[in-house]
């Protein structure tokens, strides 16, 4: 699944306001009105317990969130199914640095350092 087929399945499974966001690299990749939610999109093709999410993406969700009065929402996407984490409402990841590829979705093959955290499925909901 990519992260099209995961907007396309939420906006017609949950949320039928979805709007997409319009840059490619905002802070954010949709918003529903409706249910009150900013939403980050995340396409995991293997199936991990705990789900990766960069510290800058995470303050960045919250921060935005917070001045839109709105939910900060992170959604994966795995072999295994579909998790929705509401950031205010799930412990705040152990932070710690690593060497990562410098963009998942392009062709940046380049390894950088990141601020990394995991949040485990456990503490999702199923979208």
């Amino acid at each position: 699944m990519n992260e099209k087929e995961l907007f396309d399945y939420l906006k017609d499974s949950r949320f039928p306001d979805l709007i997409k966001s319009e840059g490619t690299f905002d802070s954010f990749d949709c918003i529903s009105d409706e249910f009150g939610f900013y939403i980050e999109l995340k396409c995991r093709h293997t199936h991990y317990p705990e789900l990766l999410i960069e510290k800058s993406k995470y303050d960045r969700l919250l921060l935005e969130a917070k001045y839109r009065s709105l939910e900060p929402w992170y959604i994966n996407s795995t072999p295994a199914g579909k998790w929705g984490f509401d950031l205010f409402k799930v412990p705040e990841p152990a932070w710690s640095e690593r060497w990562m590829p410098a963009t998942t979705e392009f062709k940046d093959t380049r390894k950088i350092r990141k601020v990394v955290g995991f949040i485990h499925t456990d503490y999702g909901v199923s979208v």
